[in-house]
């Protein structure tokens, strides 16, 4: 495939912009494509399963627009999923864990690229120029398709519609591992380049309309937020006050302050007492760097994401896209939530509704809130009249749901739960003609 500079394809997309932007026919969701990463596939509670799947966004989105459940064709992973998703197996004592085993690929000698090319663990560079290795051997079906990225994929197709939801993974890392370095978080200069190199190619070698999505500020999501940075008394599930104040966990550098993050990956040093003073029954030793996120981290990554948001509503408008603001969705849903049907929903860790209990990836009803917020997008700039999904299914158990699961430790008793302040509950929970394989990937694939 050619790879014109970057420059290049702005000059052609200026004149393409100028020629169509006045022509807003209705939306074609006849051959839609959607990119992405895990939020992408449906991933949910620390595994890729279809139960999850067949309700991810794009499924939901393509549902709507089109009436159909044909057309629209994903890696689809049998139960218990790849990895095996979470699940509750005893209430007393309350432990939540992975069953044995792992799924399989359900149609992985499908004819032609998925249209779901969302990929767990892609970056923004991946979707350029990565063509295997790994979960992305499950989606792109490497050498079966002559080692092609994403994109390549994704072009092939010829698709009327495309959504892009990248740039999670860019500053995802470096929250999860509680450190706000290049190595994990993709420079801002580099990841605006990448986008607009994505945006430009699409808009270069295809007539596809696109809707991209903003990336959320991944220090505010619950495997960030949810363990405060004070002592908590299990018994009580209150913060402990001696003398009339709050006690401070220990951090890699002493006492931790309001504005620092304790990650959920902390949950086995505090189960074992470190992070907490000697006077209250610790041991006195600081916890780890990798699983704490000080108020200065947390600060460069906001600022990163900020910087990817600027990068992606740019690109968008050399292709005239619809642009879903989800930053600013979660924002509401971690300050004033949303009411469905008289339950409300926050980013709250296990009782929110919305994130499934690997404190990142979205549950049922979260993927149908985020597919309404694509739709509602799509409509506002196309002129669209797609309708939104109906939430009762999601909300009152009328379908069958996949329960939301834990990710991280193997397993959780009711006393490492219980110190967290929180209580636990759950939500209710064809083929396509065979074209031609596309041309084999000439560039550099990239490596983790």
């Amino acid at each position: 495939m050619l790879r014109p500079t970057v420059k290049t394809i702005l000059l052609a997309l200026a004149l393409a912009v100028a020629t169509t932007a006045a022509a807003l026919a209705q939306v074609d969701f006849s051959r839609y494509v959607a990119l992405g990463d895990s939020l992408t596939a449906g991933f949910t509670s620390g595994g890729l399963v279809e139960t999850a799947q067949e309700n991810s966004y794009p499924a939901l989105i393509h549902r709507q627009a089109t009436g159909s459940d044909t057309g629209f064709q994903q890696p689809l992973v049998t139960p218990p999923g790849i990895p095996a998703v979470f699940q509750l197996t005893s209430l007393s004592p309350l432990v939540i864990g992975p069953p044995p085993g792992q799924g399989a690929p359900a149609n992985l000698n499908l004819p032609q690229p998925y249209n779901n090319l969302g990929i767990p663990g892609a970056n923004l560079h991946d979707i350029l120029a990565t063509t295997g290795g790994g979960i992305f051997d499950l989606i792109l079906r490497n050498p079966a398709f002559h080692n092609t990225t994403a994109l390549q994929q994704a072009l092939f197709l010829q698709p009327t519609f495309i959504t892009v939801w990248l740039g999670n993974n860019d500053a995802l890392g470096a929250a999860t591992a509680g450190v706000a370095t290049d190595d994990k978080l993709t420079p801002a200069a580099q990841f605006d380049a990448e986008y607009k190199a994505l945006i430009g190619l699409i808009g270069v070698n295809s007539t596809a309309k696109v809707a991209v999505a903003l990336v959320p500020d991944v220090t505010t999501i619950p495997f960030v937020t949810t363990i405060p940075p004070v002592v908590v008394n299990p018994a009580t599930r209150q913060p402990v006050v001696v003398g009339g104040h709050l006690v401070p966990l220990i951090g890699p550098h002493g006492a931790l302050g309001p504005g620092d993050h304790v990650l959920l990956s902390a949950q086995a040093e505090l189960a074992q007492g470190i992070g907490i003073p000697t006077q209250l029954g610790g041991r006195g030793t600081p916890l780890s760097d990798s699983v704490v996120l000080d108020a200065a981290e947390s600060a460069t990554i906001s600022a990163r994401v900020n910087d990817y948001n600027n990068s992606i509503r740019s690109a968008a408008s050399l292709v005239n896209a619809a642009v879903v603001d989800t930053n600013a969705l979660l924002s509401q849903l971690g300050t004033s939530g949303i009411n469905v049907g008289g339950i409300e929903f926050t980013s709250a860790f296990l009782t929110g509704g919305v994130f499934s209990y690997d404190g990142v990836h979205p549950t049922a009803f979260g993927y149908a809130f985020v597919a309404n917020a694509f739709i509602a997008a799509i409509n506002a700039k196309f002129g669209a009249h797609i309708a939104p999904v109906d939430y009762s299914p999601f909300v009152f158990g009328l379908t069958p749901l996949p329960s939301p699961s834990i990710s991280g430790p193997p397993q959780f008793s009711t006393a490492a739960l219980e110190s967290l302040g929180v209580i636990f509950r759950w939500p209710k929970p064809s083929a396509a003609p065979a074209p031609k394989p596309p041309k084999k990937n000439h560039g550099r694939p990239h490596k983790h």
